[in-house]
């Protein structure tokens, strides 16, 4: 990938993130201030509404009016007129009495009062429901009065015609400002530290593709190279066939050989190819079926144990394994050949191959060992990567292209199990198939 086409990747996936904690700070900090607001008035809201359904209070604020007497009936507890730091008058609850015309008719039982009321005006859409005023002080015009209101009709007693109650909601509507301005300062600030986030988390989201991709233009490199020594070898015998017409097939049949062997050769390694390739698209579908392990062992190991004999070479089998497993037979026969095709070609004569295969923790456990050369510990922290060979001299001797491993993995893992590989003390290898019973 050129680092123009990574550039402009990376810049969307940081214009994306930046975009979705925007999104989110938006939307928590709109839901946090409509909760807030409803629960801040909740409690005025009811006491206006218990207000107006208490007549003993009404008729109290009536009889007030009616006698010219803003003290009648006090109690201790009547606290509708309360003073604030400033020493203006603020109003905790207030009864108001309007006339059918929309005059205050209680002025004079408000007292001084009155005097922050002068531009309250009588609302006759809005009867029975809570709404919220601001009026502008008359002590202070740069200072507005917030209130809850609450308006019911009269019987018109007395000239009587509206009732209102009034909250005075300064107290809550300055904590309010104050919460706002704090929570936009967070939202902000927040927003600014998650536009490092972002930067950080694109260039993390870029990591897996940039690896990815260098992945798949070394398996393209590495594949090309492979190719391309069988390609070349069959081109060289086919050219030596043109030099010499006039000789038989018999005559020439060193060259044809060498051409059929590494032809049979690049068929392999693309047969290799294409099952990675499946298995990297998800298109390397098991055909699972039930399989008695014991004697799948048995035949799978009979042709290895005859080749390790011509060898001169000790194969050991120690089948165990007597439960029926789920598994595609051809897939996991494939990984078996796999390791134990490297076992043969790296052990010597004389040295022993052991195929262990058992039932342990509800799994299938495979193991096959070999007291060959051993694995150093970065060989066997790569050993699974295509292409990989530990020794490349020796590969090409024994005629590796550093992929079965890389697909004995891939096929385990399809199956949910694990291959790792190990020492075999005091000298060797041990591979180790884990397969889950169900």
């Amino acid at each position: 990938m050129n680092t123009e086409i990574s550039r402009k990747q990376r810049l969307k996936f940081f214009f994306i993130n930046v975009a979705a904690f925007a999104g989110i700070f938006l939307l928590l900090g709109f839901i946090t201030l409509q909760l807030l607001q409803s629960s801040a008035y909740r409690q005025t809201d009811l006491s206006l509404s218990q207000m107006a359904e208490n007549e003993h209070l009404i008729e109290m604020e009536i009889t007030r009016y009616q006698q010219g007497n803003p003290f009648l009936a006090q109690m201790p507890n009547d606290q509708r007129m309360d003073k604030g730091p400033d020493g203006n008058n603020r109003f905790n609850t207030q009864i108001i009495l309007w006339s059918k015309d929309g005059k205050i008719l209680n002025k004079d039982v408000l007292g001084g009062r009155f005097t922050e009321l002068e531009n309250l005006a009588l609302d006759k859409k809005n009867l029975d429901s809570i709404e919220a005023l601001n009026l502008k002080s008359t002590s202070d015009s740069a200072q507005k009065l917030s209130f809850r209101s609450y308006t019911i009709k009269a019987n018109q007693e007395d000239g009587i015609a509206y009732i209102q109650f009034l909250a005075n909601t300064n107290q809550i509507a300055d904590s309010m400002k104050t919460f706002e301005t704090t929570l936009v300062l967070c939202m902000v600030v927040f927003w600014l530290i998650s536009i490092g986030i972002s930067f950080y988390i694109s260039k993390m989201n870029m990591q897996p593709i940039m690896n990815s991709w260098r992945k798949q233009q070394e398996f393209v490199e590495n594949a090309s190279h492979e190719l391309r020594t069988p390609l070349a070898i069959i081109q060289n015998s086919l050219q030596q066939l043109f030099t010499r017409p006039e000789h038989t097939i018999l005559e020439e049949s060193e060259p044809i050989a060498q051409a059929l062997n590494e032809t049979r050769r690049m068929n392999s390694l693309t047969e290799d190819l294409l099952t990675l390739a499946r298995s990297d698209s998800n298109q390397l579908l098991l055909q699972k079926e039930a399989v008695e392990p014991k004697a799948f062992i048995q035949q799978l190991a009979q042709p290895f144990q005859e080749i390790a004999e011509m060898n001169d070479k000790q194969f050991i089998l120690e089948n165990f394994a007597d439960q029926e497993m789920q598994i595609d037979e051809k897939r996991i026969h494939q990984v078996l050949v796999i390791l134990l095709d490297n076992a043969l070609k790296y052990t010597e004569a004389k040295e022993k191959i052991v195929l262990q295969s058992e039932i342990s923790n509800d799994s299938w456990l495979i193991e096959v060992k070999n007291n060959g050369p051993s694995i150093n510990d970065e060989d066997k922290r790569h050993i699974f990567e295509r292409f990989y060979r530990e020794d490349r001299s020796r590969s090409k001797e024994t005629g590796g292209y550093g992929l079965g491993l890389a697909i004995a993995k891939q096929i385990i893992t399809q199956h949910k199990g694990k291959l790792t590989v190990r020492d075999w003390e005091p000298r060797g290898v041990v591979f180790q198939i884990r397969l889950p019973m169900k």
